[in-house]
């Protein structure tokens, strides 16, 4: 008996002290408030539900009233992580990789320029043995936005040499990058800007080059002296680091979940594919490298091979998305 006493005693402060360790873990990498926006303020709660409420949760985003070329980030749950989820919507986007932290299911959606004004719907589906279909259903309104319209000409001579094969190869070099993604977030902080400067050509911009056909500038230029330090802006890990004809000297770094930030036009590359990189790293040099005529950084943020707006990141707009060693603690719960 007294053995028995004693081992109970023992495994009893074993299970406390784990239990005490997993609920310091989950508190000391908890979202602290200042990684994203007031919830009590900018989430939206879901409008209408159809089916068994207890079994979908609620749908939440931000920003409230996004616009075109916007990126729009979804929460919804709870759900039972053993039942498949889907998140649909019915204006013009692409969406991430979908990430799950307990029972919360996240993703990020780019909203596409030719997204037009107005009143859409935006949904989850859950598919389980009790329920063949549940529907959760929430509305979400597009603002309308004014993207700026520029004419100016480039030399002849930035693009001599230039040949249809080696542009092709680029841009699928490219479309490679930014479709190597972890399936979860590399980030730990919010973003930071890559360097400080004037911008001189905003997202969106319709601009006309020597007369050639409109085309959207898909990121957003930031002009600085060459040389001028170029800093990641999240952790992530480096998927190209090379000279591009157009875009010069490249750096693309996946941050997660199909979300990646390119640089290009540096000066000279201070990184390596595959590299992991954490925030605040050096990787370039401020240039005009490839089809630019005057020193400044072209940054672009994309989701897949989507362009969103770099300057929600400038501003903190990207809520937070709980790290995946947390994910990782709840899913061991799970299984015990």
């Amino acid at each position: 008996m007294r053995f028995r006493t004693g081992k109970f005693i023992f495994y009893s402060v074993t299970a406390m002290l784990f239990i005490a360790t997993t609920i310091f873990l989950i508190n000391d990498y908890a979202p602290d408030p200042e990684y994203g926006p007031d919830p009590e303020t900018k989430l939206i709660p879901s409008l209408e539900s159809d089916g068994d409420r207890s079994a979908g949760g609620e749908i939440l985003f931000y920003p409230a009233n996004p616009a075109p070329g916007d990126f729009l980030i979804v929460e919804a749950g709870p759900f039972d992580r053993k039942i498949p989820v889907e998140i649909k919507y019915d204006f013009p986007g692409v969406i991430s990789e979908y990430y799950r932290a307990g029972e919360l299911l996240y993703a990020i959606i780019a909203i596409g320029f030719d997204a037009a004004p107005g009143s859409y719907h935006m949904m989850t589906e859950v598919n389980s043995a009790r329920l063949e279909r549940d529907t959760l259903v929430t509305e979400i309104t597009i603002t309308e936005k004014d993207f700026s319209l520029s004419r100016f000409s480039m030399p002849p001579d930035r693009t001599v040499g230039w040949t249809a094969a080696r542009l092709a190869e680029d841009r699928e070099k490219v479309r490679l990058a930014r479709e190597t993604t972890e399936p979860y977030p590399l980030w730990l902080q919010t973003f930071v800007p890559p360097l400080e400067g004037r911008i001189t050509s905003a997202f969106g911009a319709i601009r006309i080059i020597n007369e050639n056909p409109p085309r959207r500038h898909n990121g957003i230029d930031i002009a600085a002296d060459e040389g001028t330090p170029v800093v990641a802006p999240n952790n992530g890990i480096v998927r190209l680091a090379e000279f591009l004809l157009s875009g010069g000297n490249t750096v693309i770094i996946d941050h997660g979940i199909g979300i990646s930030s390119t640089y290009m036009h540096l000066h000279t590359i201070n990184v390596e594919k595959g590299q992991a990189i954490e925030r605040g790293d050096l990787i370039g040099t401020v240039g005009m490298t490839g089809y630019a005529t005057g020193n400044h950084l072209h940054w672009e943020v994309n989701i897949g091979q989507t362009p969103v707006n770099p300057e929600q990141l400038m501003r903190n707009e990207l809520l937070w998305i709980a790290p995946a060693y947390v994910a990782d603690l709840f899913s061991a719960e799970l299984k015990d």
